[in-house]
């Protein structure tokens, strides 16, 4: 029987295009199955000319694009005007329902393809109660690397387990043990949304959360890596099921003469280099 996933990337453009080649790949593979990508709306991201000419050139019969209903002007502003921390969880939030609407109408005009499961970016989360109200299973498509979820995961359990406040760490001078680390990382070198007093320590505890909910995370890396990484998350039980599915890249050249000019220039300054004189990170 055909079935159909629905994909709800993040609107950034770092986790739109790796997600839309993450579903093309997946299509590419089973000719049974098909995705519909809901795209949220904001005022920027989303209607720049790179990603529109990005998703015509990627739809086809089996990989649909939908854009959602854009929320009211002056609620978007408000909700814009908030700290990264509670920009993003409360801009899904307002989403839902228009995800509802449209999952309604899937479930209704595709009578002969069972819908399978949502697949939410890190970021959304929330969209996991979307699913579970149609009775469908969640999976999570996370955007980089397993390191950093790894990391995400320990602080979460710091702060249930411990009730150790990741804020804390901000400036300090510890070194933290991070089971998916080989080495202690020095605790002020972390990223600092993740150490944020405003709001982006709650953020990324409550999507931690969440993605231990799911029943799987496809994660945009790849074992010969981040091995450690990989072999430590495996081993996890309280984790779900580690997919390593990268890397996942868009390498088709967008037509600007801007960016071909900067890309030559970088080339040029490369080959300028010693040899073995340049680490890429």
């Amino acid at each position: 029987m055909k079935a159909e996933l629905v994909f709800i990337p993040s609107p950034g453009m770092g986790h739109l295009v790796s997600t839309v080649e993450m579903a093309k790949q997946l299509i590419g593979r089973d000719h049974r199955l098909s995705i519909t990508v809901l795209i949220m709306k904001t005022p920027f991201d989303i209607k720049s000319k790179v990603s529109q000419s990005l998703l015509l050139a990627a739809a086809e019969d089996r990989l649909k694009f939908v854009h959602l209903p854009q929320e009211d002007e002056p609620a978007l502003k408000e909700v814009l005007s908030k700290n990264p921390g509670s920009f993003m969880s409360e801009f899904v939030n307002m989403n839902k329902q228009h995800v509802r609407d449209h999952v309604k109408k899937m479930m209704i005009s595709t009578e002969s393809t069972r819908l399978a499961g949502f697949v939410v970016d890190m970021f959304c989360a929330p969209m996991m109660d979307v699913a579970a109200e149609f009775g469908l299973p969640s999976y999570a498509f996370f955007t980089s690397s397993c390191a950093s979820l790894g990391l995400m995961f320990h602080l979460e359990t710091l702060n249930r387990d411990h009730n150790h406040d990741a804020t804390e760490l901000k400036d300090s001078d510890a070194e933290l043990e991070v089971p998916v680390f080989v080495n202690p990382v020095p605790a002020k070198v972390l990223p600092s949304m993740v150490l944020s007093k405003e709001g982006g320590t709650t953020f990324f505890m409550e999507i931690s959360k969440r993605l231990r909910e799911t029943k799987g995370i496809m994660v945009n890396t790849f074992e010969e890596l981040e091995s450690y990484a990989v072999k430590c998350l495996a081993e996890d039980d309280k984790v779900p099921p580690i997919y390593p599915v990268g890397p996942v890249l868009h390498l088709v050249k967008d037509e600007n003469k801007e960016e071909e000019e900067e890309v030559i220039q970088i080339m040029r300054w490369l080959d300028d280099q010693p040899p073995s004189s340049v680490v890429f990170l």
